[in-house]
């Protein structure tokens, strides 16, 4: 443990690197992010409208977002979703340089949650979305018309919000990186973050099996789109 100044007080800074991220859930993040990509340029870009791409990686977002959900419950120390609380008292005092370092900091909390069900509710209404003329999710013909109309409203609105909340996670990351001169922005690629908690733990068959899920998710879904 040493110690820096921080706005005219001392702060403690932890001496030791843990390893926050195990390697399955770094793995996760990069293939959403990819796909999540390229589900909006396809998507939104008029010169790069390729549905059959889109959806694809539409698909592919479902099937991560399954991956995701069972790796929060039995996946790494800190993937599970019963680490994944905060408090309005905790958040001040994120800001406020108050906070002891932790594998989570609030604002991470409520940024994680809120990604995860935003490209939940954008993916999953998806797969209900038609355009009536061309082009329709994979489970178009087991829903009711309504459903399919509200689904594609939901598709036709929601993305606004996953690219706020990436300009907001982006930003973040600039802050830390530029300014604050910290590893956080690194902690995706190294897995590993400042702070006295105890290096995560993670099941290689835990992993296999969410795995498998998540293909077989996948495939069942594309199969459904052709």
């Amino acid at each position: 443990m040493y110690v820096v100044p921080v706005i005219g007080r001392i702060v403690n800074i932890p001496s030791k690197l843990t390893l926050v991220w195990e390697w399955p859930l770094r793995l996760w993040h990069w293939a959403v992010a990819i796909s999540v990509t390229v589900a909006l340029l396809t998507g939104l870009v008029p010169q790069l409208d390729y549905f059959s791409i889109h959806r694809i990686a539409g698909i592919s977002v479902v099937a991560l977002i399954v991956f995701r959900l069972l790796w929060g419950v039995f996946g790494g120390t800190y993937a599970r979703f019963k680490n994944y609380w905060t408090t309005p008292k905790a958040f001040i005092h994120h800001f406020t340089g108050k906070a002891e370092p932790r594998a989570h900091t609030s604002p991470s909390v409520l940024l994680t949650l809120a990604v995860l069900l935003t490209l939940t509710l954008q993916s999953v209404a998806g797969l209900f979305t038609s355009d009536d003329v061309f082009y329709e999710g994979p489970l178009v013909q087991f829903a009711e018309d309504e459903i399919v109309e509200t689904a594609t409203d939901l598709h036709h609105q929601v993305w606004k919000f996953i690219l706020a909340l990436i300009a907001i996670h982006l930003s973040a990351h600039i802050v830390y990186l530029c300014f604050l001169r910290s590893r956080i922005p690194l902690s995706m690629f190294t897995g590993r973050k400042f702070t006295e908690d105890p290096d995560t733990t993670w099941s290689v068959w835990g992993a296999t099996i969410a795995f498998a899920v998540a293909v077989a998710v996948f495939l069942i879904l594309l199969y459904y789109s052709r």
